[in-house]
């Protein structure tokens, strides 16, 4: 099949980021915590039992393992219509919630809104435990004593928060887009790609309407056919936006590790 010039264009972006992918895959073998002193240290103390460093850290790096995904399957030349925006998406939630996390200058915002990640998360898991079924009487014990365990860390976080506000990622998405991007016509691009991948991820299909050439119509009925073979130029834009806001992201986590010079 041959590319247009924009689809070689776009193949080459996604390649050139390979380096800094394989360089953050390393990162995340080895536990990275903030210098003594640094803002992330101080923002760490709020709620040590879960570090507001590592919960930024974990969504920079599976952010990077989605994009990773991704620019595999292309290196294996299959492009995918639907699916490799199901991968874009967590790539961008990843990337988006921890430039959220780390961007604002003020300790309290930032130690809430980590909190307000953490709320979510421990949220999500006390109703995976409550789905449970079946267990032995030995794994019903061990589950009951998680699930007290685990109230007992959510009334500490509630305790916590300075508001009562829920994680909403179209707002996450925005914000980051905001702090990440100088250009307007980016900010909106990215949250026209993330309503767009909602699509995908929730299998409703209107997406693919919107990467989708359509032929004539036939005359008797008015319907013509529509193909979506999967564009390299479609998904580097939704790549590329992702990587961008990680790239801006561990950026940010790295200066908010960083001792404060003279101490």
């Amino acid at each position: 099949m041959s590319l247009s010039h924009a689809d070689r264009a776009a193949l080459t972006q996604m390649f050139e980021t390979e380096p800094d992918l394989d360089r953050w895959r390393l990162r995340a073998h080895k536990v990275e915590e903030p210098e003594s002193a640094s803002d992330l240290a101080l923002d760490d103390k709020v709620f040590p039992h879960m570090a507001i460093s590592q919960l930024a850290r974990m969504s920079l790096v599976l952010s990077g393992e989605h994009l990773r995904l991704a620019l595999d399957a292309v290196h294996a030349k299959q492009l995918y219509p639907s699916s490799h925006f199901t991968v874009l998406r967590g790539a961008l939630v990843g990337a988006s919630q921890g430039v959220w996390i780390l961007s604002p200058e003020g300790r309290g915002e930032r130690r809430e809104r980590g909190l307000t990640v953490l709320t979510e998360l421990y949220k999500e898991l006390d109703k995976y435990y409550g789905s449970l079924s079946g267990l032995s009487s030995d794994e019903q014990e061990k589950l009951g004593n998680q699930q007290k365990w685990l109230s007992g860390r959510r009334a500490e976080v509630k305790a916590l928060r300075t508001s009562k506000a829920d994680l909403i990622l179209t707002d996450v998405i925005r914000q980051s887009a905001e702090v990440t991007f100088s250009r307007a016509g980016h900010r909106a691009a990215v949250q026209r790609l993330w309503r767009e991948m909602s699509a995908d991820a929730h299998v409703l299909g209107w997406s693919l309407f919107q990467r989708s050439t359509f032929g004539p119509a036939d005359r008797r009925t008015g319907i013509g056919e529509g193909q979506a073979p999967g564009s390299p130029s479609h998904v580097a834009e939704a790549f590329l936006a992702s990587y961008r806001t990680l790239k801006h992201g561990w950026s940010l986590f790295d200066r908010r590790c960083e001792q404060p010079a003279g101490i």
